[in-house]
């Protein structure tokens, strides 16, 4: 088993550019959720390591991710292709501050949030039932014998 480690890098608007878009003081952004009604959702996850070896994509809903109470997080993400798997070359680590929204374009494959303290609470934005019919998980361990730590 291979482990490859990512150093989590800031999230500025150019780096997170192919994965998403950071939603800061210059403006907002149009949601695309395909059909449906948008749905809002309040979420905490709880600290645990900054390791994984799987990631989920939704292909025709982007998410937005707001934090709560300044909650900081690490995320790993792969940017939208058209195989059933990640680019594992073009995996990326960013840390999210606390203080601005991001929305992952159509088909980011992505983790869920790594709190950097105990917990993190934050809001997400995407279309009613995504998880439900618009939900792909991929077993990193499985598909290509690694496994992913990020490093602050």
């Amino acid at each position: 088993m291979e482990i490859v480690r990512l150093k989590a890098q800031e999230m500025t608007r150019e780096a997170f550019a192919p994965f998403g878009v950071l939603i800061d003081s210059r403006g907002s952004v149009e949601i695309e959720l395909g059909d449906g009604s948008p749905s809002l959702t309040g979420a905490t996850a709880e600290r645990r390591p900054f390791r994984f070896d799987f990631m989920a994509r939704h292909r025709r809903t982007m998410q937005v991710f707001s934090p709560l109470a300044s909650s900081q997080w690490v995320i790993a993400v792969a940017p939208p292709n058209d195989r059933n798997a990640p680019d594992v070359e073009r995996i990326s680590a960013f840390l999210v501050d606390g203080r601005l929204p991001y929305g992952y374009h159509k088909g980011t494959w992505h983790t869920p949030p790594f709190p950097v303290s105990e917990w993190a609470s934050y809001l997400v934005v995407d279309r009613a039932g995504t998880l439900d019919d618009d939900w792909e998980l991929i077993d990193l361990k499985v598909t290509y014998q690694t496994i992913f730590e990020i490093k602050l």
